[in-house]
């Protein structure tokens, strides 16, 4: 490929804009007034406290590739784990005042492994053939759940912030134009050290044995190695590393969850420069991030406009690392032993059917028309209205997942950063003005002017797959939150008051008006999704999933599809954007679309089941158990009962993201097949139901009469079994006919 072939190509063309955007950023940074010369000591300073800051990533980084490298599994948890560690060894030195040492080898030498082998023991072996999608949800699951428990058992103290100090306090090391600090300096020397150690190991024999077992585990248990200890090592090593990380990290940037679980993304930027396997370049690859980002802060200023643009380099730089690595293959699909091979998907006029029940539902419940006889709820008050109102703005930006993620698999982490875009169009071009409501025909220009942006990003994606997309969809997410939303440009720093609907001059001014607007909006995509699946583009996305190689052989544009498909999928979240700005009346976007924030909604649309637009309701339970809580403390409940629905409120993403590993398919999918028989018009459901009860009382082809006698029956269903179908001539040769 030429250059100018190369520049037309969408990596050419994205390079580019960054490189642009970079020498953007350079001059405006320099022009600024106050802008420090650069002089020799400057650089120097510059240098070494940026290699200490790259010597953190390089352990957050190291562990990610370390686990990747010998499982195939890509570890989201690993700074979650950093942050536990932190706190633990926190709690050990300054909480209990143990000697340094002592705490330390506790945390990393006896905890942080035992973490790793209770992940590999309890979880990832059971992951082993699942789908990549499930793979990666259950790690962020991990990472959810192991975060929400250490800010549970640590809980933020205002008065008196956690501190953890460095090694050696202040004492620091001359080095003629700057003074390196003992701790960056041991800091240093423990990245080197890692990275030689880790070089030796992949050399050694267990070395080879990881790199055997993510290749071919059974192939590999038949040469000798071991799996089940390979594969324990590896997370145990995975684990430590990510302990010396956290503890090393806190004394630099606060001991808060938060904060250490931030730096993942300069992580997954490191490791996706070393291509997820090559731990020297992973390792120059953390370097760079923090020696750039050190001397961005120290060369460049930047107006009141730009003064969060250093908050920007890992984001951009981990999108271009992923769209710099080679384009991958187009994949085959796989067997999954765990689908039906005919799978009934729901008719246009039952999607109808529950939509109007839904409505229904909120209607009644909302205005206290129902008693229970012991209980009358009675009408909802405005907070609840309110809490409602935000439930389904949220389960609106989670059905945005269906079509891209459910139906074509291309799994994203932004649904939120399109959202952003959605409220923003939503507060320049309708909020704005002297307007007391404005139309709600206006969510259709809002989702046509969305679509674009979909467009946009499938268009710099197309090439990637898989975690690639991932990444990809996470620096996205990142970019928006840290550089766009917070510009002051987008009038989103902030609060930002959005204007009330009306429908046809009929203004939906109080809550519960708007609550049901949302619910038929809600119930009217479950119906438009419905006939999509089954139009032309919902059978090529699914194809795209089953098989991109089978999909591309049969005349699909696979490229042109995963365009329209992230469109549909941005215009969707777009119009939710600006139905939870309107849902919330006020909205810090800064603080609202981000990265953190659109992690439990992905987790709880795969909990529910992705492929399925019902899935979107299980994005509610939050606020429906936390409206539970305050009505149950109302009525003078147990308290027990109470905490075991806060209990469930704050861990239920994290828990039913792990019990992935046994569910695969969501609680939509499961709930509908066992219920399906109960439906008076699913004459199918309750045959199946009856087959499938039948084949249970069958007797096993093994018995052959050892543990129960032969019958004329247990002949026929061992018939049967074996693939005889004349049924007649079977009946009539065993007298059961």
């Amino acid at each position: 490929m030429n250059l100018v072939q190369r520049l037309r190509s969408t990596l050419g063309l994205s390079v580019g804009l960054f490189v642009a955007l970079g020498v953007f950023v350079v001059y405006k940074g320099r022009q600024a007034p106050g802008v420090p010369a650069i002089t020799a000591d400057q650089v120097a300073t510059a240098l070494f406290i940026g290699l200490a800051i790259g010597a953190l990533y390089a352990l957050y980084a190291t562990g990610i590739v370390v686990v990747y490298t010998t499982t195939g599994i890509f570890n989201f948890a690993q700074a979650a784990v950093a942050a536990f560690c932190a706190f633990l060894y926190w709690q050990f030195r300054v909480g209990w005042h143990w000697p340094a040492p002592f705490a330390l080898c506790i945390v990393v030498l006896v905890i942080a492994p035992l973490i790793g082998l209770l992940l590999d023991r309890l979880i990832m072996r059971k992951l082993e053939g699942a789908p990549f999608v499930v793979q990666l949800l259950v790690t962020v699951g991990v990472m959810y759940f192991m975060l929400i428990a250490t800010g549970q058992i640590w809980p933020p103290d205002a008065s008196t912030p956690r501190r953890l100090p460095a090694f050696y306090g202040t004492k620091n090391v001359d080095l003629g134009p700057i003074n390196l600090t003992y701790h960056r300096a041991i800091v240093l020397g423990v990245a080197v050290l890692v990275a030689i150690a880790l070089r030796i190991l992949f050399r050694s024999r267990l070395g080879v044995a990881m790199r055997a077992v993510v290749d071919n585990r059974s192939l590999a248990a038949l040469t000798g190695a071991k799996p089940d200890v390979v594969s324990a090592a590896a997370w145990s090593i995975g684990s430590v590393l990510a302990a010396i990380a956290g503890i090393m990290i806190a004394p630099e940037i606060g001991l808060d969850p938060a904060n250490l679980n931030s730096v993942l993304v300069v992580a997954f930027a490191a490791a996706v420069i070393g291509q997820l396997k090559s731990l020297p370049w992973a390792l120059a690859g953390a370097l760079f991030l923090g020696v750039s980002r050190q001397f961005l802060v120290t060369f460049l200023k930047f107006g009141g406009d730009w003064t969060f643009a250093r908050d920007g380099v890992a984001p951009v730089v981990l999108l271009l690392a992923v769209l710099a690595l080679p384009q991958s293959r187009l994949e085959v699909g796989r067997i999954t032993r765990n689908l039906k091979p005919i799978e009934r998907t729901s008719k246009v006029w039952e999607s109808a059917l529950g939509g109007v029940v839904l409505f229904v539902l909120f209607l009644t419940l909302s205005g206290g028309w129902l008693h229970f006889g012991l209980w009358d709820p009675g009408s909802w008050n405005q907070i609840a209205l309110n809490r409602a109102n935000e439930a389904l703005a949220v389960a609106f930006i989670g059905m945005s997942l269906v079509p891209l993620t459910g139906w074509a698999g291309q799994l994203n982490f932004a649904p939120l950063a399109f959202a952003g875009w959605g409220a923003f169009l939503h507060l320049r071009f309708v909020s704005n003005g002297d307007r007391e409501t404005v139309s709600v025909w206006w969510l259709l220009l809002i989702g046509v002017l969305s679509a674009p942006l979909g467009a946009a990003v499938a268009m710099v994606a197309s090439r990637l797959r898989g975690l690639y997309l991932a990444l990809a969809s996470i620096a996205f997410t990142e970019l928006m939150a840290r550089l766009f939303f917070p510009h002051p440009s987008t009038g989103f720093r902030g609060f930002n008051t959005f204007v009330p609907f009306d429908v046809f001059g009929w203004g939906l001014v109080t809550r519960r008006q708007l609550m049901m607007l949302l619910v038929a909006i809600l119930g009217l995509a479950m119906v438009a999704l419905t006939i999509l699946r089954e139009s032309r583009y919902g059978r090529r996305w699914i194809a795209l999933n089953n098989s991109e190689a089978a999909a591309a052989t049969l005349g699909i544009g696979v490229a042109s599809t995963k365009v329209i498909v992230y469109a549909v999928s941005a215009a969707m979240a777009g119009v939710g954007g600006a139905l939870y700005g309107t849902a919330f009346g006020t909205v810090d976007a800064t603080r609202t679309f981000t990265l953190e924030l659109s992690i439990p909604i992905v987790l709880l649309m795969a909990i529910g089941g992705m492929a399925y637009p019902v899935a979107a309701l299980f994005t509610t339970f939050q606020f429906i158990f936390r409206a539970l809580e305050e009505r149950l403390e109302q009525a003078g409940a147990p308290g027990w009962i109470v905490k075991i629905l806060e209990f469930l409120r704050v861990f239920g993403p994290g828990l039913g993201a792990i019990g992935m590993v046994v569910n695969q398919r969501g609680a939509a999918f499961e709930t509908g097949r066992q219920n399906a028989r109960y439906l008076p018009w699913r004459r199918d459901a309750k045959e199946e139901f009856a087959a499938t009860k039948a084949k249970a009382r069958e007797p096993d082809i093994g018995q052959l009469g050892l543990s129960a006698p032969f019958t004329p029956t247990d002949l026929v269903a061992i018939e049967r079994r074996l693939g005889v179908t004349d049924e007649l001539a079977i009946g009539v040769r065993h007298g059961v006919a």
